[in-house]
């Protein structure tokens, strides 16, 4: 298994990346492929009224677009930890931090205010 130590402890030296950058970028077109032909079938398989109907609500709505947004923004900052070299962490915490960010907003304001 895997073990990323984006956050390094007191004491322990920090490791690089397992995997030379040209073969991390190389994983990402397999990878994208099989997401968006997957997403596209999904989508595909859906009856024309509701093809239309997310079209719609992505279209009017203001909350649909902050929640693909958000999951947009997750994505990239994903991909950005994955591919940066992680000499520096503190770039690399930054951008973990950034991919949070919008969904503890996102719970922040759309839980009922009480007062």
């Amino acid at each position: 298994m895997l073990d990323l130590d984006m956050f390094v402890r007191e004491g322990e030296v920090a490791r690089e990346m397992p995997l030379p950058l040209g073969q991390r970028l190389w994983y990402l077109v397999p990878v994208t492929v099989i997401w968006i032909v997957g997403a596209l079938l999904r989508y595909r398989c859906r009856r024309a009224g509701v093809q239309l109907a997310v079209w719609s609500l992505i279209r009017r709505r203001r909350w649909p677009r902050r929640v693909l947004a958000q999951a947009a923004w997750a994505m990239l900052c994903a991909l950005l930890i994955a591919q940066m070299p992680w000499e520096e962490r503190v770039l690399t915490q930054i951008e973990f931090w950034a991919g949070l960010a919008p969904t503890f907003a996102t719970i922040w304001f759309d839980r009922k205010k009480t007062r």
